[in-house]
C-alpha cells in the first residue's frame, strides 16, 4: 500500500517515542523528589517544581527528537 510508506512509519514511530521520552522525564523528576522526601524532608512546593522541571524538559527533549530530521 502507497499509504504505509517510509515517511508514514518514520513519524509513527516517533509519536510512540515522543510519549515515553515525555512521560520518563516526569517520571525521573518524580522519583528524585521521592528521594528527596524519603531521606531530608517533604515539601509540596519542591514535588510541584520537580514537576514542572520534568513537563519542561520532556518537552524540550521531545522538540529536540521532532527538529531532529
Amino acid at each position: 500500500m502507497i499509504f504505509f510508506n517510509k515517511d508514514f512509519m518514520h513519524y509513527f514511530s516517533l509519536l510512540g517515542f515522543l510519549g515515553f521520552v515525555i512521560v520518563g522525564n516526569i517520571g525521573i523528576f518524580i522519583f528524585l523528589y521521592k528521594l528527596i522526601e524519603k531521606y531530608f524532608f517533604k515539601s509540596t512546593p519542591l514535588f510541584v517544581l520537580f514537576t514542572v522541571i520534568g513537563v519542561f524538559s520532556g518537552f524540550y527533549n521531545a522538540y529536540n527528537l521532532i527538529m531532529k530530521k
